[in-house]
């Protein structure tokens, strides 16, 4: 058994048929995949450690050293995050223990159940938080939407009906089999929300949308889009792997419901033809938790320390930024 750390991305080509593989046999998301973390890594300072037995891969670490800290790769972009493994070996804890980098850890977007988490188990110097929420919804095949939202009652559902009657638009779905990347829809409606202040001018970079547009291109991602007169309104970014479906990037006019309204036209397109479950990302946002109500979930970050100095000075300024923007909240509403 040894490691291997991948620094370079053309190594990574490498290694492609046997990242497949141990991905393919677990149940990971789109952002452990090869297509995600190898279009990721470029322009980056990548780490990726590979545990290596009998010439097999059995543990793979997408990483990135980002000020001195491995962090997985891309993680501001990534909802989830961890490693792919079939191992129970520790032997990639003792390889960062020996370069001390094991206190040098900055995991965000973990679930509850991460497999770098049970790893990282005896680590004795570590915060762990909870951090953000995701929400899931699974629904059933119907052509008499909404009526498969089960777990609504009849004054949800015709607030649902409600919603879909506000505007009548013209829906394209997007994918690598039927049609190009719509970058310039994309850029256009991204520079929109720029000049009405809605997002920043950071929305969407250069850098961002190459990536995006390569995970199309790859097969990973598709786009939705509805034109209302004649003009596009609103595109969402979804990843799909068969009848699951993960909202990733929303852009809309400034129309009131407009994103809800695109977000509800889309599942009942998706579910008019199959079952189908929709993974709105990271963010429990009122919107979709009162008009879908779908399953709510924890994400959480794990840190570790190489000593318990490090450890307070890190919680105290988190507990200190936490009351600042609290008290900024109270000032500003």
């Amino acid at each position: 058994m040894k490691v291997k750390v991948f620094k370079n991305n053309s190594q990574l080509l490498e290694i492609k048929e046997d990242w497949n593989k141990l991905f393919n046999e677990g149940s990971y998301s789109v952002f452990q995949s090869f297509d995600f973390c190898y279009e990721s890594s470029l322009e980056k300072k990548i780490f990726i450690i590979c545990l290596i037995e009998d010439n097999k891969i059995i543990e793979i670490w997408p990483c990135e050293i980002i000020n001195r800290k491995l962090r997985f790769i891309n993680d501001i972009h990534a909802d989830f995050c961890d490693i792919i493994t079939s191992s129970k070996s520790n032997a990639v804890i003792d390889y960062l223990n020996d370069l001390q980098l094991l206190g040098s850890l900055r995991f965000i977007n973990l679930k509850t159940d991460s497999l770098v988490k049970n790893k990282l188990s005896k680590v004795i110097f570590f915060d762990l938080r909870n951090s953000i929420n995701y929400s899931v919804l699974s629904l059933t095949k119907t052509e008499a939407f909404p009526s498969n939202f089960n777990h609504f009652v009849y004054r949800q559902k015709r607030r649902l009906k409600r919603i879909l009657n506000k505007y009548s638009t013209n829906y394209v779905l997007y994918t690598s089999c039927n049609s190009k990347f719509p970058l310039d829809e994309i850029i256009n409606l991204k520079n929109k929300m720029i000049s009405i202040k809605s997002r920043g001018t950071e929305f969407l970079d250069n850098s961002f949308l190459r990536l995006s547009e390569r995970l199309f291109d790859s097969g990973k991602l598709i786009v939705s889009k509805i034109e209302l007169e004649g003009e596009v309104v609103a595109i969402s970014l979804l990843f799909k792997s068969d009848n699951d479906y993960s909202f990733w990037i929303d852009l809309y006019a400034d129309l009131k419901m407009i994103n809800l309204y695109h977000n509800t036209l889309f599942i009942k397109n998706i579910t008019k033809f199959s079952d189908a479950t929709f993974n709105f990302g990271r963010g429990a946002y009122n919107y979709k938790v009162q008009n879908f109500s779908p399953e709510v979930y924890v994400l959480e970050e794990f840190s570790t320390f190489n000593s318990s100095l490090e450890q307070k000075y890190f919680q105290f300024s988190k507990w200190l930024l936490s009351e600042i923007t609290e008290i900024y909240k109270k000032i500003k509403y």
